[in-house]
């Protein structure tokens, strides 16, 4: 199995030294949160070919990029995706990003009178429509026996809704990082998580033609996110090293980094069959809304690159 592994590595790398380096990988990031974990982990020193990141501020524009081919891969949550697979666009989910579930989550103002899910009825609610924060709390009023139309909704993106819920103007928000740690840090109260409510994966999304002409770029880029993700989880220290350069890129706060990123402990995995089970209830519950058609969702997946997983890829600091 060793030696397998070891040609799998070397026939790789043969491939990418003939005919990678005329190529140029684009990548699809999201507020420099991929390219600042590689950059910080030291993993981009030695490619051998060309990286071109294009950085997006959500994932519907990701997905649609990746539609029409100006993306070769994209890193995005999983409805984006999963919409477009309806339509049978031509990309396919390569890899799953996993985070803890607790930075995704249903939220009230601190000084309001709502204390569980139960006290929801009537009042004020910010989501935005075919994403987590919509599954998010449509699942747990369901699984807490209230019903979806007790409340009053606003369909506002995640930092509308964060600022809605400053201002007073709604009283419950369902969103994810860097809101939920932020509203926290002003005392917002946590009413529910997506832990054991909804999957709230993310991905590696693929474009189709880029599968078959850049599969060797792809499959290195994954062996470097992968182990940039880990030498985030190996040190505590590296984790803050982590957050401070994502808060440089983006000007953010960073002791709100630090605490988002030390607590999502964001890993990348291969595909495996509870990714595809999990992927289809989410499907499931969109069309249940009629947003989109039902279909068998493990259509969209892509397991070929799980060897990519395994070889060795240059050293981080």
């Amino acid at each position: 199995m060793r030696y397998i592994k070891h040609l799998a590595a070397t026939l790789l790398a043969t491939t990418l030294s003939l005919a990678a380096a005329a190529q140029t990988l684009v990548v699809g990031d999201q507020s420099y949160n991929a390219r600042a974990v590689m950059e910080a982990a030291g993993v981009l020193d030695d490619l051998p070919y060309t990286l071109e990141w294009k950085q997006f501020t959500a994932g519907s524009p990701v997905a649609e990029a990746l539609n029409v081919g100006s993306l070769d891969i994209g890193l995005l949550g999983d409805a984006p995706p999963l919409f477009l697979g309806a339509l049978g666009a031509p990309i396919k989910v390569i890899a799953v990003s996993r985070q803890n579930l607790e930075g995704v989550a249903i939220l009230a103002r601190k000084d309001s009178s709502i204390h569980s899910l139960q006290d929801l009825r009537g009042k004020r609610a910010a989501i935005w429509k075919g994403s987590w924060s919509q599954q998010l709390l449509f699942s747990a009023l369901d699984k807490a026996g209230v019903p979806r139309d007790a409340l009053e909704l606003r369909y506002l993106s995640a930092l509308d809704a964060s600022h809605a819920l400053d201002g007073g103007s709604v009283d419950v928000i369902a969103t994810w990082e860097p809101y939920v740690t932020q509203q926290e840090r002003q005392g917002a109260r946590v009413l529910a998580t997506a832990e054991g409510v909804i999957p709230a994966q993310s991905f590696v999304v693929a474009n189709s033609k880029s599968v078959e002409q850049k599969r060797a770029q792809i499959a290195d880029f994954l062996q470097r996110l992968k182990k940039a993700r880990d030498w985030t989880l190996s040190d505590a220290a590296n984790t803050e090293a982590y957050a401070d350069a994502w808060a440089q890129r983006t000007r953010a706060d960073r002791d709100i980094a630090r605490a988002w990123f030390a607590r999502a402990r964001t890993d990348l995995a291969p595909l495996n069959p509870q990714v595809m089970v999990d992927a289809q209830k989410t499907v499931d519950f969109f069309a249940g809304l009629g947003l989109i058609k039902a279909y068998p969702a493990q259509n969209l997946f892509d397991t070929s690159f799980g060897a990519a997983f395994q070889a060795p890829v240059a050293s981080s600091h």
